[in-house]
């Protein structure tokens, strides 16, 4: 199923309050709020179906479990809701990572609404869904790559700087929403596991 979440969580005034919500699977429901179904993404069409709850070494954590063939021809993927920016703002970015079988590819990425709302929707582009008018990606900043197939729990973090106004279709528009995207994959015809947990936002200044 398709779920489009829209998180208002937190407060920029409380600083280090993470913005990210259900960043560590908690919830009643572990993957509530998190994006695993892209029905509009050919390549991620069938991606719902590989990602599940899970427990790592004592973590309530997001397994992304490929079948084979899946890794070295898509690839899986899992993206966080879309969260309330601040245009100008500067965030720290962390995820807990254990890739395990694979590789993985991490991002935060903000979002504004798309000045071609007719356009087709793909990986840059998410469809008007919940409420929400259609959305386009407008910046993204690429964290550290976790060790690639590695069998302990490693944290990767970044900061970034949102830009006060990104040019989309020659216009000047202000950044709406983050989210955050994890992306595993690797160059073998084989099946295998990764694992990603306590996914934390915060806006620094």
């Amino acid at each position: 199923m398709l779920c489009l979440v829209f998180a208002a969580c937190g407060s920029f005034a409380a600083g280090q309050e993470n913005l990210v919500p259900n960043g560590g699977f908690t919830a009643r429901e572990p993957l509530q709020g998190w994006r695993i179904a892209f029905p509009y993404e050919p390549q991620y069409v069938t991606n719902g179906g590989y990602v599940k709850a899970a427990t790592m070494e004592g973590r309530a954590c997001a397994l992304l479990d490929l079948p084979p063939g899946v890794a070295g021809n898509q690839g899986g993927k899992i993206e966080s809701a879309f969260m309330k920016a601040e245009p100008g703002a500067t965030y720290r970015v962390e995820v807990d990572c254990m890739t395990a079988d694979f590789s993985a590819k991490l991002f935060a990425e903000a979002w504004t609404t798309d000045p071609k709302p007719m356009a087709t929707p793909d990986k840059f582009r998410v469809p008007a869904l919940g409420g929400m008018p259609p959305l386009v990606m407008c910046y993204r900043a690429q964290m550290p790559d976790p060790p690639g197939g590695s069998r302990r729990w490693t944290t990767v973090s970044r900061e970034f700087t949102l830009p006060a106004t990104v040019r989309v279709a020659g216009q000047e528009q202000k950044p709406e929403y983050l989210s955050l995207k994890v992306v595993v994959y690797a160059g073998t015809p084989n099946g295998g596991k990764s694992y990603f947990t306590n996914f934390r936002l915060v806006r620094i200044k």
